[in-house]
């Protein structure tokens, strides 16, 4: 009867579940609220939702996206208030509206923002931003390893541009700084945040720590989905 988007976190130990385990989670949190969700019809029903691209274990996020399609009419203000009932502080719905966009979130998705920060005692910021400036501009080609449909490594080439839509540091404290990330997202992929830390330690900054948050999933006009 109607579809609603939700935009939702994913804190403290839960960033340590999988997006399989995401998704059943919320399926369960949508039954023990009690809301009427619509069902797939055949042999094997489903419920029809449908999530953002995999976040990888280990980030936390304040910025993930499910959609549900209902059998009922409930305001989406009610819908968040229900599955926050159920949920724990750690995975809570931030925003829910209704949605009438017949295209999938991921096909949504374009970009992702991070904001990573990083400690060394060899902390250069002017070194810093030249590296991510050449990481942006010219690119910095690595090497990314996965398996091909063999089981196979294999290795694949990747620069950094194809990627990347904006990066930029500041010092937010003695040896420490914050970098606001883009990452252009698409269904041949994106870069992952701990291959831009691996680029940063090999240029001689010896990262102590690191914290990493993903703040948003952006439109193709780098506006938040939701």
């Amino acid at each position: 009867m109607c579809k609603i988007i939700n935009k939702y976190s994913k804190t403290g130990n839960l960033k340590y579940i999988s997006h399989l385990d995401v998704l059943r989670f919320i399926q369960r949190s949508v039954n023990r609220a009690g809301i009427r969700a619509k069902y797939s019809e055949g042999f094997n029903p489903h419920m029809k939702t449908s999530f953002g691209f995999p976040l990888s274990l280990g980030i936390e996020s304040i910025g993930e996206y499910f959609e549900i399609e209902l059998n009922e009419n409930l305001p989406p203000e009610e819908f968040k208030r229900k599955m926050n009932s159920v949920m724990p502080k750690e995975m809570q719905i931030i925003k829910s509206s209704c949605s009438d966009n017949t295209n999938s979130i991921m096909a949504r998705c374009a970009y992702a923002e991070y904001i990573i920060g990083i400690e060394s005692e060899n902390l250069d910021m002017d070194r810093l931003n030249n590296l991510l400036s050449e990481m942006l501009e010219t690119g910095v080609v690595y090497i990314r390893q996965k398996k091909n449909k063999k089981k196979k490594l294999v290795n694949k080439e990747i620069n950094t541009k194809e990627y990347i839509r904006y990066l930029k540091a500041d010092k937010s404290g003695d040896n420490k700084a914050k970098i606001e990330a883009v990452f252009i997202t698409s269904e041949t992929g994106s870069m992952k945040v701990d291959e831009l830390l691996k680029l940063i330690n090999d240029r001689a900054f010896n990262l102590d720590y690191h914290t990493i948050m993903k703040v948003d999933a952006l439109d193709k006009d780098m506006e938040p989905i939701l």
